[in-house]
């Protein structure tokens, strides 16, 4: 920051408190031998503490404050991978119709379209012949246990060796592991006809049942439609893209010299220019574990609710993320920094009579102060009101006044 000060007033305010410029730090000597080489970077300014105070020249320690700002960085906004259905073929066949448009919304089990394949009739006929196939192991188990049932009560009788009795149920056994066989068959066949999204009923006409339904996993709305009636289709290939836009992730990076400042599960501020003046609330789900080697940057994963589907994928935003603790850093008020031949600089009382040039690297503003990164410490004084005389003083050509 720099005082408004015209030329007169600068002018008048430095021939008010008699300014000596040194090149070491030690004032203008009497001797000709003594007066500072042109040619050398002016790096000191000495002033008394009467003409300091008559100038409004002031000064402040470097202070050592705790810090606990947010980190701003964009972002994008996308689908939460865990709410997105991917709708691919199952079976080889002809798109019959398309009952649904981008944009629309559906729930879970919905009916989006219809195949014509082949496949059907296989799986339904495989479904009958092991419908048939339980029904004889049944009819054959009832028997065998009916001859058991004789069996057991004729051995009592004295009316039928023992042995007989055994192979009754020997073949009671082999019916009951017949059925287990069927069953296991009628199993696999209405899994495979499920496969397709088809019920399996054993009064179904496969007639009237041939299309494969194309149903919705989960509720949500239709991002892409990628078939058209009478596309043909082979398993994989892509359908519909369903995604439940209730809860979005959003997609941030930032240096990894920033990862140890930030944690996982802390709220974050999100904003964007769709909705000016309005903010959003979200989660910090994940930090990546791997780095970029081109960018050095690490992505950022934040969670959302989206109940009013306001935010939209692919739209930018800002995010305001909270620092993990208070670090501490180095403060001077702003007033203290200017800005001299291109370089960033304060002026370090060094002795009572005496300040000096230092450069500084600085970090961001905070409320009147300025984060110094590098050049000072803890303690050391530094002109704070009048620094820009100091600089302007600095500024003049060695050996005369300024123009």
């Amino acid at each position: 920051m720099t005082y408004p000060l015209t030329r007169t007033a600068l002018a008048l305010a430095l021939a008010l408190i008699g300014l000596t410029v040194a090149c070491g730090g030690g004032g203008v000597a009497d001797t000709e031998t003594d007066t500072p080489n042109a040619s050398a970077p002016r790096t000191s300014v000495d002033v008394s503490e009467a003409d300091a105070t008559a100038a409004g020249i002031t000064a402040a320690a470097v202070r050592l404050i705790e810090r606990s700002e947010p980190l701003t960085v964009p972002g994008t906004v996308g689908f939460d991978e865990r709410r997105v259905a991917r709708i691919g073929a199952r079976v080889e066949g002809v798109v019959d119709d398309v009952r649904v448009q981008v944009g629309e919304r559906v729930t879970a089990g919905a009916v989006l379209a219809h195949l014509h394949s082949h496949a059907t009739h296989d799986a339904w006929a495989a479904y009958f012949t092991a419908i048939s196939g339980r029904r004889r192991s049944e009819t054959g188990l009832a028997y065998a246990r009916t001859a058991e049932s004789r069996a057991a009560q004729l051995v009592r009788d004295k009316a039928l060796s023992p042995q007989e009795l055994e192979r009754a149920q020997t073949e009671r056994q082999a019916a009951e592991q017949a059925l287990r066989a069927a069953q296991a068959e009628v199993t696999r066949t209405e899994q495979e006809l499920r496969h397709y999204d088809i019920v399996p009923r054993e009064d179904a006409d496969p007639v009237t049942n041939d299309e494969v339904p194309v149903t919705a996993p989960i509720a949500g709305s239709v991002i892409e439609r990628l078939i058209t009636p009478g596309a043909a289709v082979t398993p994989g290939t892509p359908l519909l893209v369903v995604a439940d836009l209730s809860r979005l992730w959003i997609t941030a990076e930032i240096d990894e010299a920033r990862i140890g400042r930030i944690v996982t599960g802390r709220e974050v501020t999100i904003t964007t220019p769709a909705y000016p003046g309005e903010s959003f609330t979200g989660t910090l789900a994940a930090v990546g574990d791997v780095i970029n080697p081109e960018t050095r940057r690490v992505t950022l994963r934040i969670e959302v609710p989206n109940a009013d589907r306001r935010l939209k994928p692919q739209m930018f935003v800002t995010l305001t993320l909270g620092a993990s603790a208070p670090r501490r850093v180095a403060v001077v008020p702003s007033a203290a920094v200017q800005s001299l031949e291109g370089e960033t600089v304060v002026f370090v009382r060094a002795a009572p009579n005496r300040y000096d040039r230092r450069s500084v690297r600085v970090g961001t503003d905070l409320n009147g102060e300025i984060e110094i990164v590098d050049g000072l410490r803890e303690g050391d004084m530094v002109a704070t009101t009048g620094a820009f005389l100091l600089k302007s003083e600095l500024s003049k050509p060695a050996g005369g006044e300024e123009e």
